[in-house]
């Protein structure tokens, strides 16, 4: 497996001081590094600029947030260009164990069919609080769907499915792969083996009435938006095949939406643009939301 020629996508945004150690570790892992900037400010771009010429990373700037879908195609594009077999995606609030890239590789090619796996992911763990974050596994024994950050892609899987969909600008990027690549027949995958350190969003634990603690995400209302908007543009997509896929979704915002009405801040605004997202959802009016 050392001639397998491996490149990792990391896409950033107002990154903190995290990243670089993060890309330091993950540019001994492989041979190429391709970080996407989409937009961040002056100060963070510099520290960038200087980073990929002592760490030996590319850096390709957007100049403004086009969103993650086009960011990692970007990356994707340029690991083909330079002739890599594989590609790693990650977003910046995530950090690679030691020999993190040889665990996911040999995994790769200790699975059952390797043909037909588009899409390993690791071992999610939660670095603020330890706890693994579980995969949601199908009744065929394979994943549901696959988390973006820390993914394992041959880079042939998009010569035959396409690239990440652009038009959802961020969240469900992968979820919409994900049911794209299983309904062309291919496999999602978990190496247990591989561990991700990754941190999604801002959680806090609440009670309710002497309820058992619950855990809030605090989403922005921007990104609450782009959830439920989303999650009805893929439906409309998926809903035939992976019906009960789809239906989890929505349960899942049903449970989100009582959350936020419980117990996070900016209630009402998140609740607007809750509603925004499943009014533009249901129009199909997508890209990158308008906040003027």
């Amino acid at each position: 497996m050392e001639d397998i020629q491996t490149g990792a996508v990391v896409v950033s945004y107002h990154p903190d001081a995290d990243v670089f150690q993060n890309l330091e570790q993950l540019r001994r892992q492989v041979q190429t590094v391709v970080v996407v900037d989409n937009g961040s400010p002056a100060p963070a771009l510099n520290l960038l600029r200087d980073a990929s010429q002592t760490l030996g990373f590319e850096l390709i700037e957007n100049g403004e947030n086009l969103g993650i879908a086009t960011a990692l195609n970007e990356g994707v594009r340029r690991l083909r260009e330079v002739g890599c077999q594989f590609v790693l995606l990650f977003d910046q609030d995530s950090t690679v164990t030691e020999g993190y890239v040889a665990t996911m590789l040999r995994c790769f090619h200790q699975s059952a069919d390797p043909k037909s796996l588009a899409i390993l992911v690791p071992r999610y763990v939660d670095r603020r609080f330890g706890t693994v974050l579980a995969p949601s596994t199908g009744s065929t024994g394979h994943l549901e769907a696959a988390t973006t950050s820390g993914s394992l892609m041959p880079l042939e899987v998009f010569s035959i499915a396409g690239f990440f969909a652009d038009e959802l600008f961020i969240d469900g990027v992968d979820y919409e792969y994900s049911l794209r690549v299983r309904r062309l027949g291919f496999t999602i995958d978990e190496c247990t083996e591989a561990v991700l350190q990754h941190s999604p969003g801002t959680p806090t634990y609440h009670r309710f009435l002497g309820s058992k603690p619950f855990q809030v995400a605090n989403y922005s209302p921007v990104r609450r938006y782009y959830q439920e908007r989303n999650k009805i543009w893929v439906t409309r997509r998926y809903w035939k095949t992976f019906a009960s896929f789809c239906a989890k979704q929505f349960a899942i915002s049903a449970k989100d939406l009582i959350k936020i009405v419980l117990a996070e801040d900016d209630k009402l605004r998140k609740c607007v643009y809750f509603a925004a997202g499943i009014r533009d959802g249901l129009r199909e009016r997508m890209g990158r939301l308008d906040e003027g």
